[in-house]
């Protein structure tokens, strides 16, 4: 028998180390094209850079009101700013790690997500297949996961659109842009609409792959065939329709497939295609996306509620595998595969636990966002955790206005640092700041970020709190011209959504004849990006 494959539980796991996604804690998913990874992470520690990392920053935009707070705006002092740009995107061979082939399939464990609806489906279904002729048995419509494309129609360049209404066709039409029928109708095609940033035509290519998968427009409702190939294509749409937020099609189509937990999104029903493999087709990080959705839409409640459900069943495997037993509880385990096990477990349940966080937050729930991260922090196996989560303790002290627990948390984490580094780097140098900001010491908040902007010149976040600090120190122009030189320096890098939205306030706070600069900064955001800034006009404030 093979050794076991631990990737059954939640769906597949194989994905390049270190990957994330949606666990930036504070950080909306909108700002992280990260978040297209396909499959999931085995990593453990994915605390190291991926809590409240370096790129948080004081922000001088206008908020609304506590009552139209959002998932994606939930930080109204320290907030995530820095979008990645297309030419950081990680490697094409990074993605779609299990689309293709049909992976070949060994004896696998069976599943502990099968739950007693689930057994008692395929038990009612095996009998009532026994009993009927060949090819002549249907399962009944509600033991199905019967999804359809909602979005039916082709999306356009946002940003060409705009070009066009604003610089005029001639300018506009220099512009080269990629859309799906200029790259292959595969997943290498796919592939390259991501890596260069092109995600409304990535969008429009997933409608033609899930077409072909026989899911497609039309077909809500009506039996189909799962596989992880077609799953890994709905997960790829999904986290690229959260990146441009496209909320409301993205709950229609998920909405049919609920919790994943009706029996034709595991092997077992399929045994003719998997023979004696058991365990769910869905890729934990479709789960997690899933669980996720309700806290863009302004529903976090509901989103912490499928995350404790999650963490409940995974609680449960890790229970099982610490008794010797394997996660389903059927079984015993060799202590290699335990090890194993325990070590993918732990780590998927911290991503969850990050996203609890970020649900807390949303919530103003810092208390219990304060309990968690404690709690992982006194887990932490590493210096380098330990300093991330103390680091993500001060900043969530500094939400909830506790300016003197945030100065303990930075202290902590200072200490934590010396173990890795002799010297103050830039996590610190922001931190120090944000708290110098909380005590309105502006001057002094502005040295320590330029501090950090000595030691990473091209740091657009810094580049952010810079220019706040100036702005509330008086200096409008200095302040301009801060985010200016940061656009020039690294137009792939600056020309990102908060630093854009910050520029142009500063700009109508300087004159009432703005236009001309705004639409300078458009003919930069043609000339060097593609099309993943979501709103373009909501950026430049161009009415």
């Amino acid at each position: 028998m093979d050794k076991p494959n631990l990737s059954q539980y939640f769906g597949g796991s194989e994905v390049p180390p270190a990957s994330q996604f949606f666990d930036e804690i504070g950080t909306s998913p909108s700002d992280m094209i990260q978040s297209v990874y396909l499959g999931d992470s085995e990593e453990t520690q994915p605390i190291t850079t991926g809590v409240f990392p370096t790129n948080m920053t004081t922000s001088f935009t206008e908020h609304r009101g506590p009552q139209e707070i959002s998932f994606t705006n939930v930080l109204p002092t320290v907030s995530g700013s820095t979008a990645i740009p297309a030419t950081s995107l990680p490697d094409p061979s990074t993605f779609f790690d299990t689309i293709g082939p049909e992976p070949q399939i060994g004896a696998i464990k069976s599943n502990i997500v099968t739950s007693s609806v689930l057994t008692e489906a395929m038990d009612g279904l095996s009998i009532k297949a026994q009993s009927s002729p060949k090819g002549s048995f249907f399962p009944e419509r509600e033991v199905l996961t019967m999804p359809g494309l909602v979005l039916e129609e082709e999306l356009a360049d946002a940003l060409q659109e705009v070009a066009v209404k604003y610089l005029g066709v001639s300018s506009a039409g220099s512009r080269g842009v990629v859309r799906a029928e200029h790259v292959s109708r595969d997943e290498a095609g796919l592939r390259e609409l991501l890596r260069t940033g092109y995600l409304r035509a990535a969008i429009n290519l997933t409608a033609t792959l899930i077409s072909a998968a026989g899911q497609g427009a039309g077909r809500m409702h009506r039996p189909t065939k799962h596989t992880p190939r077609s799953l890994q294509l709905w997960l790829t749409r999904f986290a690229v329709m959260c990146r441009i937020k496209l909320y409301e099609p993205l709950a229609k189509e998920a909405e049919p497939f609920g919790d994943f937990s009706k029996p034709d999104m595991f092997y077992q029903f399929y045994p003719d295609a998997y023979e004696n493999r058991t365990g769910s087709l869905v890729p934990f990080s479709l789960r997690l996306l899933i669980a996720e959705l309700p806290a863009h839409v302004g529903k976090p409640e509901e989103a912490m509620d499928r995350l404790y459900a999650m963490l409940d069943v995974m609680q449960q495997m890790i229970s099982n595998l610490n008794e010797g037993r394997t996660e389903d509880g059927s079984g015993t385990i060799t202590l290699e595969d335990k090890t194993e096990s325990l070590r993918l477990w732990t780590g998927r349940q911290t991503r969850v636990l990050h996203s609890v966080v970020n649900c807390a937050i949303a919530l103003k729930d810092y208390r219990l966002a304060t309990k968690i991260l404690t709690t992982l922090r006194d887990q932490s196996a590493t210096p380098q955790q330990q300093r991330a989560l103390s680091s993500a303790l001060c900043r969530v002290s500094l939400l909830a206005g506790h300016v003197k627990a945030a100065l303990l948390h930075s202290f902590t984490a200072k200490e934590a640092r010396h173990h890795i580094c002799p010297t103050p780097d830039v996590r610190e140098y922001v931190d120090l700041g944000l708290i110098d900001i909380a005590h309105g010491k502006y001057q002094d908040a502005y040295n320590n970020f330029a501090r950090a902007a000595d030691q990473e010149p091209t740091n657009i976040m810094v580049a952010n709190n810079l220019a706040v600090c100036l702005l509330y120190m008086g200096r409008l122009k200095e302040a301009i011209s801060v985010l200016q030189k940061a656009i020039h320096s690294d137009p792939e890098r600056g020309l990102n959504e908060s630093l854009l939205i910050n520029l142009c306030t500063l700009y109508e706070l300087e004159s009432s004849k703005t236009n001309e600069k705004k639409l300078n900064l458009l003919r930069m955001l043609c000339k060097h990006k593609s099309d993943t800034i979501p709103n373009v006009l909501e950026c430049l404030k161009l009415t």
